[in-house]
């Protein structure tokens, strides 16, 4: 046994390299370092400080400060690394090219020991550093390296590249790794192109990738695009915002096609609420008639009252048909001018404000005949009856207002407030004819009010027989 410390400083001027082979025993260090340096012997201290795996000892020769670290890292890179076995050391080596802040020949060492044959050719963390590394300092390189190699994270690499602004990267990592709904998102969302992303479903044709296209395109207001990709991708899910989105845009055609394929799989109010008013609006109403009679579940009053505000009266007519709402189908009617059918509506709705509704419609078309058949459910109601003279006068139709009267006479809910109507009218317009009423009806009058009526009228006849 000798003493390694001894031996190589005796040997340091005489031969270097069994100083070298003296201090490597002895691990001394330092004195290896600095004899190395001095005789340019890289080659063997950077075999020695991999043996070694000492990060101080990596530090201290890694230090800026230290002349000969390039000559050592170029032989770190080109001999020892390549040549070395053991994971542990070589991590070692990795490490304190982090640590001290050597991206570059960080870069440099693991591509001689992944992309040429080698141990870690394969091992998923070095290759996983590489690309990581290149993200941060040379993204130049990072697309080599993802199709090169195949045992890295792709999910961790991805996201990475993702958060580095590297889009296309992450494109084809998730394209590589067969993750296409994946790599549609990153077009749809981080490139910005719909129209890639369109592409790029049609290559692939997956429901998936169709209903994630479908819904980039809707939110860009491209309807017509996005019903098709939401058809091809058998997908109604997102049925509330097509509905709402493709009604806003006018684009009922297209809107038909996608409700027919929700209604397939899914039976909800809003998808058959929106097909019969999309029928409508599209004056589809044999359709529309066809889709009432079957099995459905719309809010078939809602959509009435909708194509009704819209104007649409042929539709809402089909509309309140079905649902015998006669209320609303009279007031429909008198829209489309069908009259007669309006005041047949009218009677089986028994409604004051739907008589109303059509009187008003009717005196106003001068169809005083149904307009009668409407005033006389109306005058019956005391409080109907003044605004009902009112709208006959204000109009100028005095002989009509009569006659409404005078055939009010014999109802069976006929009151005291008709009779004297008819007779104060008889004061204002036919004079000559309201002592014969009087003296008929006397006693069904509401005298004060009949006497007012002919001290205005002047009828001095009348006013003595009251």
């Amino acid at each position: 046994m000798y003493d390694p410390l001894t031996v190589g400083k005796y040997c340091e001027k005489r031969d270097p390299n069994l100083a070298t082979i003296a201090y490597t025993k002895g691990q001394n260090d330092l004195e290896l370092i600095s004899i190395t340096n001095e005789n340019g012997m890289f080659r063997q201290q950077a075999r020695y400080l991999l043996e070694r795996a000492d990060p101080e000892i990596w530090t201290y020769v890694l230090n800026p400060d230290n002349v000969h670290r390039r000559s050592l890292l170029d032989q770190v890179t080109a001999t020892a690394v390549p040549e070395a076995s053991e994971p542990e050391k070589v991590s070692v080596v990795v490490k304190a090219f982090m640590e001290n802040d050597l991206p570059a020949e960080l870069i440099e060492l693991l591509e001689k020991i992944i992309l040429e044959p080698s141990p870690f050719s394969d091992n998923a963390i070095l290759q996983n550093l590489l690309i990581l590394t290149a993200i941060k300092t040379d993204k130049a390189r990072v697309m080599d390296y993802i199709n090169q190699l195949t045992a890295y994270n792709p999910e961790d690499i991805a996201e990475n590249c993702v958060a580095a602004g590297m889009y296309e990267e992450a494109f084809e990592i998730y394209k590589k790794q067969n993750d296409h709904v994946a790599a549609t998102q990153v077009l749809v969302d981080h490139v910005v192109s719909i129209d890639r992303a369109q592409e790029y479903a049609e290559q692939i044709d997956q429901p998936e990738v169709w209903s994630k296209v479908a819904k980039a395109q809707l939110d860009g207001l491209r309807v017509s695009d996005s019903i098709d990709s939401y058809i091809r991708a058998n997908d109604p899910s997102n049925y509330l915002e097509v509905i709402e989105t493709a009604t806003h845009a006018g684009k009922d055609e297209e809107l038909i096609k996608f409700l027919r394929m929700a209604r397939k799989t899914v039976r909800e109010p809003p998808i058959d609420t929106a097909l019969a008013f999309s029928l409508a609006r599209t004056n589809q109403l044999s359709e529309l008639e066809t889709f009432l009679r079957g099995t459905n579940v719309a809010d078939i009053e809602a959509s009435g009252d909708k194509a009704y505000e819209e104007g649409l009266h042929e539709a809402a007519k089909i509309f309140f048909s079905s649902i015998s709402n006669w209320a609303k189908l009279a007031t429909t009617l008198v829209h489309l001018e069908d009259y007669q059918a309006a005041v047949e509506c009218a009677r089986k709705a028994n409604s004051t404000k739907v008589w109303r509704q059509v009187n008003e419609v009717c005196v106003a078309k001068k169809e005083f005949r149904l307009a009668q058949i409407c005033g006389l459910n109306l005058i019956v109601h005391a409080e109907e009856l003044q605004e009902l003279i009112t709208q006959y006068e204000y109009n100028g139709y005095f002989d009509e207002l009569i006659a409404l009267l005078e055939a009010g006479l014999g109802l069976e809910r006929s009151h005291m407030g008709i009779f004297t109507e008819l007779g104060i009218a008889l004061t204002k317009y036919y004079p000559e004819r309201a002592m014969e009423h009087l003296r008929l009806f006397w006693q069904r009058i509401n005298i004060p009010k009949m006497i007012k009526a002919c001290e205005a009228g002047h009828l001095w006849p009348e006013l003595v027989f009251l």
